[in-house]
């Protein structure tokens, strides 16, 4: 007879993740090491010293590496087991509409000489998905699940602390300790100030302040995930109190980036999971204003400006029909001629790969909007696709957050406040693509496929329902 400890979960007994890896670090070691490369090495700006036709950079090398490690135990050992891949058919539906893209593209893309870059940019796509792999397979059980949010969260919280001094001081510290690697080069000898209406904005280890915004907006839930059911502080109020530290440093990080799309983000959020808990509006009140209040003071000027905006809707939409036609245009200047020279491909755009907005061989503007970047691109099948992809799972998590769904599967408390965290930080991303090229900052794409394959844990799970009691058998003969 085996007996179960009180604290032991059905689900952690049902996949249990392989006591041997192989590796020094082990599964979990891994995983947590691929989440410290992609938080904290600054993308697009490093590589591996080593000849090849693209830049061997940090993340690609991880990926890649555990990918193969996953699939060599899965031939090899019979205690590693296939995790259940909840919302992999959506990211299958959304790489075939890019290669349906590119190969109904094909004669374009090589009279244009961007063949090359259309299959680099499919593999790039198809190699970031991969982590949404990784994550699923190695964080199979509750408390595997728990250890990456709590690292991911902490690793964010110091972020936050680190962006706001180099905002300061404008040192970026993420770069300083990058240039200390010696297995690492500089891919570009760049060094980025960036600076907006007279204001420093800080970039971190990100390729740009509205993608740092971004990034640090999406663990702002896990971290109020974590306040209420972390492992660790034991204690209740140590354990509100360091875990909505974290979340205020996280804050203080987007407070740093000065970045419009990183608020609109936190307030669309806060609206989803108001409504979903409207019990906890004290609580967002109680913090809310005086992040608010931060916010005011860390950067008067461009919160006063954005109250303006949001008081003055047509000062805003002026702001944004700015130098039509050029670099540096506001958004909404673009939208005109861009559905224009969508509708001459509609269906299917020019192909994946086939703007260039950076660089010598540069052919397009950026358009700070990965949806109509993606309608360019793709077409209105690869928008379908973006929308599955996000949208889908986000609606689908969400939903499992109500009670009433919750207690339909069997869902614990955890598992359905888990979900509510991650769906609505992927409903927070989903809004941030209309605000800015969400793809081409690789941060931001790798932490959604991060959020995406936790989500999948969480849509995969199912408890044990009670099973009746059996009558003792002199209780039937009667």
């Amino acid at each position: 007879m085996t007996v179960r400890s009180r604290t032991e979960s059905p689900l952690d007994t049902a996949a249990a993740p392989p006591r041997r890896s192989g590796f020094v670090l082990g599964w979990s070691g891994l995983l947590l090491l691929l989440v410290t490369i992609i938080m904290i090495v600054p993308a697009r700006r490093y590589s591996l010293p080593i000849p090849s036709s693209f830049a061997l950079e940090p993340y690609r090398i991880m990926i890649a590496l555990t990918v193969a490690a996953i699939v060599v135990a899965l031939l090899t050992d019979r205690g590693f087991r296939w995790q259940r891949l909840s919302f992999g058919g959506l990211i299958g539906v959304y790489l075939l509409t890019q290669v349906v893209s590119i190969g109904l593209n094909v004669p374009g893309l090589v009279a244009e000489g961007l063949a090359e870059n259309a299959v680099s940019s499919l593999g790039s796509v198809v190699l970031i998905s991969a982590v949404f792999f990784v994550v699923r397979m190695l964080a199979n059980t509750e408390s595997a699940v728990d250890r990456v949010i709590a690292f991911a969260t902490v690793l964010g919280a110091i972020t936050g602390v680190l962006v706001a001094l180099e905002r300061v001081t404008r040192i970026n510290v993420f770069i300083l300790f990058a240039n200390a690697l010696p297995f690492l080069q500089r891919t570009t000898l760049e060094e980025n100030e960036f600076v907006k209406e007279g204001t420093v904005r800080a970039f971190g280890p990100s390729q740009h302040p509205i993608a740092l915004a971004v990034f640090l907006c999406l663990l702002i839930p896990l971290a109020i995930y974590q306040s209420r059911h972390a492992r660790w502080p034991v204690t209740l109020g140590n354990r509100q109190l360091f875990w909505l530290g974290c979340t205020f440093c996280l804050g203080v990080g987007m407070i740093a980036a000065v970045s419009r799309t990183g608020m609109v983000m936190l307030a669309v959020m806060t609206i989803v999971f108001v409504l979903m808990r409207p019990s906890a509006i004290s609580r967002v009140l109680v913090f809310g204003i005086p992040a608010a209040l931060l916010a005011y003071l860390a950067s008067p000027r461009n919160v006063g400006d954005m109250i303006r905006n949001l008081a003055s809707p047509t000062a805003l939409i002026e702001s944004q029909l700015t130098a039509p036609g050029m670099t540096g245009s506001g958004r909404l200047a673009d939208l005109e001629p861009s559905l224009e020279q969508a509708s001459i491909n509609p269906l299917f755009g020019t192909g994946l790969g086939s703007r260039i907005t950076t660089g010598r061989l540069a052919n397009a503007f950026i358009l700070d909007n990965q949806m109509l970047s993606t309608l360019l691109e793709s077409g209105i099948l690869g928008v379908m696709g973006v929308l599955a992809l996000i949208l889908l799972p986000a609606m689908h998590l969400i939903g499992l957050a109500r009670r009433t769904g919750a207690a339909e599967r069997g869902l614990s408390e955890r598992q359905r406040d888990l979900a509510l965290a991650v769906g609505i930080a992927i409903l927070g991303y989903s809004v941030s693509l209309f605000f800015f090229d969400a793809f081409m900052f690789i941060q931001t794409f790798l932490m959604f496929f991060v959020l995406l394959g936790l989500g999948s844990w969480v849509a995969s799970q199912r408890l044990p329902r009670a099973q009746p009691a059996e009558l003792p058998r002199e209780a039937v003969v009667s």
